[in-house]
């Protein structure tokens, strides 16, 4: 358990924007700071941070919270480490406790893999740094690599012996399950015979965007090994469509040059990212996949890739400029020359010479593409009509038709062909497409359709839902119960919280069983002497109890506190604050009594029951009802 002192100074310490700013490019917005949610696909910005309420929501797919939460949702975090990673953000020394076996036995299947791939770490660290064989096989290579101690370091990078089992009984000595050694691929077991995955290797950690080891690289030392490159097998925490090597360390200046370079290898990532360029990633052993352009699209919508000039590079880079279109971002490519890779011509250039040489060699899809059409095709016509087919398929997939127009009109003049041609075919490819989308999008509405038959929200809900934004977002404001009229003095004021709960004294109006709990903990903390503010439920511990708050007192648009214009004045709720929380009192009130009419005309209707008992009741409710609407109406009207 982290101490309760320590959390609360998480939670001070912690600023939205900052940790948020590591996962998403923010830009400022007024008061508050927008970008693309991380958390589901989107063209236009609806993902919002509050600095000044230390919160975020998204408009778009619904999320929203506090920091914590925040880290969380987006690397699938527990609440402890999520508290933690923070606390490291901000340098705050969380107190460490020895985990027992026991304890170990009681962590669920991810906590237990993250555990087991951490001891992995720290064990290949040191056996690299602090072993004579470490040093002297594992240390070497990447000191003829050219990798610096403080790269070496930085990366984590580390060593396994070149013993059939020397990890794997260091583990089991320390506790550590078969069942989980086997999960994360670190350890093979068969019958009587156990063995090291990533023997003899060196080896590249996989972090998460957080900085969480989800798996292992292993390069291989031995010419006679079958696999040069090993990684870890997919896991509950390790998904290879979904992870970008070295965009934990990359992100923020992927950020500062809105761009990023996409590699092939490991090597690759490290050397230029030790001679100064850093907004360099690499896929996990994969050919990059949407998951993977979706992760880049939250920090910048340009990539470069940067591949061999090689069959296999130009074959990666071909495949993956359809789907960076697809995403909606901007694709370049440069190839390297022949025989070359980043880190070789790092080394021979220096950083300066490989951004002079991408700078020169960059080509948008067209040119590449037109390229290879020159190359390949030659003088047969087939491929060459092919060629144009594919250039023309990867400009349909592009979504901003400004652009598809600029592209369009750059191949007509590049490939000496009419410019209305190339255009119809496009509009014939986007035409085929969206047929297609057309009759997933109907068979999608029918089962929304039929699903929607089976939910019935009560109608009182946006009322129970304003009553309680007015006790989170003014709860801690005064004022005066009675008439305004009457002479009163500032004694006499009380807490809207205080107002609102007797105004419901012995009543549960709340149908919606989170806006129940949020005014049970209330009044709960009246009944204790204790006034809750905004913040104690914006930065609740509850997941579900901080997105609904922070869902309430989340507004999309911004609207200015005093607006005059042609003579006419809008006042604000909180000049009229009594005026305002007696109209969504009344309104609930309203709204309830409504609803247990309806429900007695549709017993009347059955005829099950007394009829003359029935519309007695009925008569009485409505009543009651005309009462509070004379009540409202005076209010509104006044």
């Amino acid at each position: 358990m982290i101490p309760k002192e320590t959390i609360d100074t998480i939670f001070e310490t912690a600023r939205i924007e900052e940790v948020v700013r590591d996962f998403v490019n923010l830009k400022k917005r007024g008061a508050n700071m927008i970008g693309n949610c991380p958390f589901h696909d989107e063209k236009t910005p609806s993902f919002t941070v509050s600095p000044t309420k230390n919160i975020y929501k998204c408009f778009g797919c619904g999320k929203g919270g506090h920091a914590v939460n925040f880290v969380m949702e987006i690397d699938q975090l527990s609440y402890p480490e999520a508290l933690k990673y923070i606390a490291k953000k901000y340098n705050i020394e969380v107190p460490k406790e020895e985990q027992t076996p026991e304890q170990i036995e009681k962590y669920n299947l991810r906590e237990s893999l993250f555990i087991v791939n951490s001891f992995a770490n720290d064990y290949f660290r040191n056996s690299l740094h602090k072993t004579v064989e470490g040093k002297a096989v594992g240390l070497s290579y990447f000191k003829e690599r050219g990798l610096s101690e403080e790269i070496i370091n930085k990366f984590q990078l580390g060593y396994n012996p070149d013993s059939w089992d020397a990890f794997t009984k260091s583990a089991l000595e320390s506790s550590h399950k078969q069942e989980f050694l086997e999960k994360t691929g670190l350890s093979i077991f068969k019958e009587d015979k156990t063995f090291d995955r990533f023997k003899g290797r060196v080896i590249f950690p996989i972090h998460s965007i957080s900085g969480r080891i989800l798996g292992f690289g292993g390069r291989a030392l031995k010419k006679d090994e079958k696999a040069k490159y090993l990684n870890s097998p997919e896991s509950e925490i390790y998904h290879k469509a979904k992870v970008l090597y070295g965009m934990y360390f990359s992100k923020s200046a992927i950020v500062k040059n809105d761009s990023c370079l996409i590699v092939e290898g490991y090597t690759d990532v490290i050397s230029m990212y030790q001679s100064g360029v850093e907004n360099v990633v690499a896929s996990s052993g994969t050919a990059i996949g949407s998951e993977q352009i979706k992760m880049i699209s939250r920090y910048t919508k340009n990539i470069i890739l940067l591949f061999d000039s090689d069959y296999a590079g130009i074959n990666a880079a071909t495949k993956a400029i359809d789907l960076i279109h697809t995403e909606n971002m901007n694709v370049k490519v440069a190839l390297l020359p022949e025989g070359e890779d980043p880190d070789s011509y790092t080394k021979k250039y220096g950083p300066e010479g490989l951004t002079q040489y991408i700078n020169e060699q960059v080509q948008d899809f067209v040119e590449f593409k037109i390229n290879l059409l020159d190359e390949k095709s030659k003088n047969d016509p087939i491929k060459k009509v092919n060629l144009i087919s594919e250039i023309m398929q990867s400009i349909a997939k592009i979504p901003d038709g400004i652009t598809r127009e600029v592209y369009i009109d750059k191949c007509s003049k590049l490939l000496e062909i009419g410019k209305q041609k190339l255009e119809n075919k496009v509009n014939e490819l986007i035409l085929n497409g969206k047929a297609a989308k057309k009759v997933i999008k109907e068979v999608v509405k029918k089962a929304e359709n039929s699903t929607a038959l089976t939910k019935r929200l009560a109608k009182s809900e946006f009322q129970e839902k304003d009553v309680i934004r007015f006790m989170l977002q003014y709860g801690d404001y005064k004022i005066n119960p009675y008439d305004e009229k009457e002479k009163n003095t500032e004694d006499d004021k009380i807490y809207v919280t205080q107002y609102i709960l007797i105004e419901f004294k012995d009543e549960n109006l709340f149908s919606n069983p989170n806006y129940a709990l949020i005014y049970k903990t209330y009044e709960e903390a009246i009944n204790r002497g204790t006034l809750l503010t905004e913040e104690y439920f914006t930065q609740h511990k509850d997941p579900v109890i901080s997105q609904v708050a922070v869902d309430i007192i989340s507004n999309q648009y911004s609207v200015s506190k005093k607006w005059q214009k042609h003579g006419i004045y809008t006042e604000t709720e909180e000049m009229q604050l009594k005026k305002a929380v007696d109209t969504a009192i009344y309104s609930l009130k309203i709204a309830k009594i409504s609803e247990l009419i309806e429900t007695k005309n549709i017993e009347l209707s059955k005829g099950d029951n007394d009829n003359i008992n029935l519309l007695v009741e009925i008569n009485n409710m409505l009543k009651i009802k005309r009462e509070i609407s004379e009540k409202l109406g005076r209010i509104v009207l006044r």
